[in-house]
């Protein structure tokens, strides 16, 4: 995955100072643009088309079941990412889900904006793998 704004690297240290619901924010983006990527790769189309597709991945529905497919590969420290975004207190609630998988999907984004912060590339394009390696 390539950084496009800056070489600036965050240490787990400071990684744990973030809030999780600031690494859910930024893992949105990165799982958001992934999806799109994916998406585009598989089923070229016009953007209306792209879009339906992509919602498919980005909704709390879904990534509830991509985190519980995902969750027994990984680490004590990534499962740890996942637990205190899931059991931080919400501030907003979905429109269309349960407040379980808000939080679930809540959890897989912070982990996935974790990753993406510490410049994990590798750890990232491992777990991305298992989201969108098995569906296509």
């Amino acid at each position: 995955m390539i950084k496009f704004y800056t070489e600036t690297k965050f240490s787990y240290d400071e990684l744990l100072n973030i809030p999780s619901a600031t690494l859910a924010w930024i893992g949105d983006a990165v799982f958001s643009l992934c999806a799109r990527e994916y998406e585009l790769r598989f089923n070229h189309g016009k953007p209306a088309k792209l879009n339906k597709a992509t919602t498919e991945w980005v909704n709390a529905n879904a990534q509830s079941l991509i985190l519980e497919r995902i969750l027994p590969n990984l680490t004590k420290t990534e499962q740890d990412v996942v637990r205190r975004a899931r059991n931080a207190p919400i501030t907003t609630k979905s429109k269309h889900y349960g407040i379980a998988d808000y939080k679930r999907a809540t959890g897989l984004e912070a982990l996935i904006g974790y990753l993406y912060l510490l410049d994990d590339e590798k750890r990232l394009n491992e777990i991305l793998e298992m989201i969108f390696g098995e569906k296509k």
